[in-house]
């Protein structure tokens, strides 16, 4: 057969039609991830979970021993799934491996429908549990407290579910609220049958014990959103009251945009105390930071401008990779060092000199960002402000650019924190998919450092007012607990009520006296 040109061009036509189709399949094509896997699958899943870290994680490279732990622990995950295993429990192993990078920007999303959980909110009091209803209320009034499910004490629950929680996250109570509440991923781990049904043991405290079974729920029940009771709405007086400003921002991108926000804020600038809720505030806008800046920044004093201004506040790096620009941390606030003028230029350097790194040849460039006390506040503005208090309530998932605003607030006399310690989310994160199980996971690709050479990435900012952040108070508690802290910050307040006691020391340790009770309860 004579092989000439219109054979070649019949050919070729026929490859450039075959890989048309075969695009436009792999177009239309809706991916499903497999909701159970082989461990030929599995392995592949870990290999390139092992090959992301390696080349994208800031905290593996850090500390390789935590890489080096990781990849320890995957060989008897290995060995253990013999068979196939449902996607969700993987997922729950990969969770569990992640945790030892002491990463706070790990997420870690499954594309398959969750696992059963407890039928219960679970809430601490201080060394027990209550298990309350969807209405917040007990499921047995007379026997509030949960000491086990199925059979095994609550404390050996408590044991397997740390192990899903990241070291800096071992203190929250939200996240061991969540993990404690994972009822088949935990029976999973520890190795129990898994069951349509859960027995619970519930206790008086004293002598009184029951049982009761219930059938396990498909998805976590959620405590009430409301954070405090009992608050008088002021949206509507436009003077200067005794009446606090209440304000929940869930979107800090969305500052400019949102008039009706900034009235708010600028209204309560004109009030004694001012309470902006941050727990879920999300977006990377800086708006919000300078406000606060302008407006709450310490009162001047003669040892205040005897201080040396601080320009920035504080500096970062990022993995080095060739996934990432020498612009990678732009979104951040993050600039240059031939960016800034000469005396930002020394704080820069002399910051710098005293970060010791292990392993710097893994990391990129320095940068550096700017504080907000950089740029002057005019002086009618900062008269008209001077005796105004601000609240902020904090959590852990406050982060990113909330972090940033949670971390220089700390550092302002006239501002105090509520709530739980944040995570330490400060960097740029890096996402990737595994191939076979569908699973999303983010990895933070950067560290940050304050100024004296510390590490700030994972270390958080801890609240002047502990209080766990699903609880409900009552406002005027709350209000009581603010005046209290800002009055003296050398004196020991203990605050109990029935669900919750918190104890702030400011360096004197002195024994609490009668006024110092405040109830805090609905």
């Amino acid at each position: 057969m004579r092989f000439g040109f219109p054979q070649i061009v019949n050919v070729f036509g026929l490859c450039l039609l075959i890989s048309t189709l075969q695009l436009a399949r792999l177009t239309l094509y809706s991916v499903e991830y497999k909701t159970r896997l082989t461990q030929s699958e599995m392995h592949q899943d870990l290999d390139a979970l092992i090959n992301e870290i390696k080349l994208h994680s800031a905290f593996a490279a850090l500390d390789q021993q935590r890489l080096a732990e990781i990849e320890a622990d995957i060989g008897p995950l290995i060995y253990r799934a013999t068979n196939t295993l449902e996607s969700q429990y993987f997922y729950a192993e990969v969770v569990k491996l992640l945790t030892t990078l002491g990463d706070p920007g790990v997420i870690v999303t499954s594309p398959n429908e969750p696992l059963p959980v407890l039928p219960v909110i679970l809430k601490p009091l201080a060394d027990s549990w209550l298990a309350l209803d969807e209405d917040a209320n007990p499921i047995d009034p007379d026997h509030p407290f949960i000491t086990h499910i199925d059979g095994l004490p609550l404390s050996r629950w408590e044991q397997a579910s740390k192990k899903f929680i990241s070291p800096h996250l071992q203190e929250s109570v939200s996240e061991r609220i969540h993990w404690l509440s994972q009822l088949d991923i935990l029976r999973h781990s520890m190795g129990l049958p898994l069951n349509p049904q859960v027995t619970l043991s519930l206790s008086d405290d004293e002598d009184s014990n029951i049982q009761l079974t219930l059938p396990v729920a498909k998805h976590q029940f959620q405590p009430p959103r409301d954070l405090i009771a009992g608050k008088v709405d002021s949206s509507s007086d436009s003077g200067i009251t005794s009446q606090p400003e209440y304000i929940s921002i869930d979107s800090l991108s969305h500052y400019d945009s949102d008039s009706e926000l900034v009235a708010r804020l600028e209204k309560g600038t004109r009030q004694a105390l001012t309470i902006i809720d941050l727990r879920k505030a999300v977006g990377d806008s800086d708006k919000l930071l300078h406000f606060i800046a302008r407006h709450y920044a310490n009162p001047k004093t003669g040892y205040n401008q005897l201080l040396t201004p601080q320009h920035l506040i504080a500096l970062g790096q990022y993995r080095r990779s060739l996934d990432f620009k020498s612009n990678f941390l732009r979104p951040l606030g993050f600039i240059p060092f031939d960016e800034f003028n000469v005396f930002e230029q020394l704080e820069f350097s002399h910051a710098n000199q005293t970060i010791d790194l292990t392993n710097p040849e893994r990391f990129g460039l320095w940068y550096g960002r700017k504080s907000p006390l950089a740029t002057e506040l005019p002086i009618d503005k900062a008269d008209r402000s001077s005796s105004n208090r601000l609240g902020l309530i904090i959590g852990p998932e406050c982060r990113r650019e909330c972090e940033w605003i949670a971390y220089f607030a700390k550092s302002l006399s006239r501002v105090t924190l509520i709530g739980e310690k944040t995570s330490g989310d400060l960097g740029r994160q890096y996402g990737f998919t595994l191939p076979n199980s569908g699973i999303k996971i983010k990895l933070t690709a950067s560290l940050t450092y304050d100024m004296q050479g510390k590490l700030l990435s994972s270390v958080g900012t801890r609240a002047d007012i502990p209080l766990p952040i699903t609880e409900v108070i009552n406002w005027q508690g709350l209000l009581s607990l603010i005046e209290s802290e800002q009055q003296d910050r050398e004196t020991v307040y203990t605050l109990k009520s029935p669900d919750i006691e918190a104890k702030r020391t400011f360096g004197v340790d002195e024994t609490p006296t009668s006024e110092s009770q405040v109830a805090l309860q609905q």
